[in-house]
């Protein structure tokens, strides 16, 4: 016996689970109808789940879909179809590796749209030319099986602020509390959020606008005792406003600003003068689900 079968005989372990996928796939698609054209960019990672164990156990490749073979398929796809929206082309993808490979069980594709807006021109926006849309970022993800599809779309650093009409109090008091009541204070944050899709909507793009139009507008004139309650009020508007969705993530960490004491420089604070730190934050998370 080979010094390698007789430690394939002694292991005491079994291998539970496997998957593996190409990753950072980075796509432009510029779609043109004549001089009006589209602009996407996007970042696609794939991972596949299935009858791969004989590649970690034994070295057996026989199974095992080339990650670049992945990669390639992102962009043949891609070219076929019409990307209006990340999550058709998600399904597409995902549902394309179950169809085609007998020892796929499982795919996940994670797509990152990276946004670009047209620039406008005397209130017209310009048939060809875009403009970053900066660290916001459209996100969804697709798992899919051989008996079902679940989608998950999301919206990542999303950054909002409001000058006023947010308070702090109430909270817990013992002999390692320093922080004041804040009756008055600027809330800021960059928001996370991710939502699953019982049913696929009409229009992914429409619902997608709805979402975040929804969250500004609550984050925007919700009287906020707390993050946490702002955070609640937009998860339960959005699941007022979109029967599809089934559930929804709101991530929310603190942005702080602290007030600049002027007073030892001879100068009146007026609530007007902060400066922002980065670290340590809070962090306040919470997710909601629609009661059946």
């Amino acid at each position: 016996m080979s010094p390698l079968a007789a430690k394939r005989d002694t292991m005491s372990s079994t291998l539970t689970h496997n998957a593996y996928g190409k990753s950072g796939v980075r796509l432009t698609k510029v779609t043109r109808h004549g001089n009006r054209q589209e602009f996407k960019e996007l970042t696609v990672n794939v991972q596949l789940e299935g009858d791969f164990a004989l590649s970690y156990t034994e070295g057996d490749n026989s199974k095992v879909v080339a990650t670049d073979s992945m990669k390639n398929t992102v962009y043949v796809l891609a070219a076929e179809h019409p990307l209006t929206d990340i999550e058709s082309f998600g399904q597409t993808l995902a549902k394309h590796f179950i169809d085609k490979y007998s020892q796929v069980e499982g795919s996940s594709v994670h797509i990152v749209e990276h946004l670009w807006r047209r620039i406008n021109f005397g209130g017209k926006p310009h048939d060809h030319s875009f403009v970053s849309a900066g660290d916001e970022k459209r996100t969804c993800t697709v798992h899919a099986t051989r008996d079902k599809v679940v989608i998950e779309a999301g919206i990542e650093n999303l950054v909002v602020a409001k000058t006023t009409d947010s308070k702090f109090s109430g909270f817990v008091r013992d002999e390692y509390t320093t922080l004041a009541d804040a009756e008055d204070r600027i809330f800021a944050t960059a928001l996370e959020v991710s939502w699953t899709y019982s049913s696929p909507p009409a229009d992914f793009n429409k619902t997608y606008e709805t979402v975040r139009n929804t969250l500004l507008e609550v984050f925007a004139n919700h009287l906020s005792l707390a993050v946490q309650q702002t955070l609640n009020a937009m998860g339960e508007a959005v699941l007022k406003a979109i029967a599809e969705i089934d559930e929804i993530t709101i991530t929310m960490p603190n942005q702080h600003r602290i007030a600049f004491n002027l007073a030892p420089l001879g100068k009146e604070n007026k609530s007007e003068i902060f400066y922002a730190i980065d670290e340590p934050f809070g962090l306040i998370t919470g997710t909601l689900k629609r009661n059946k």
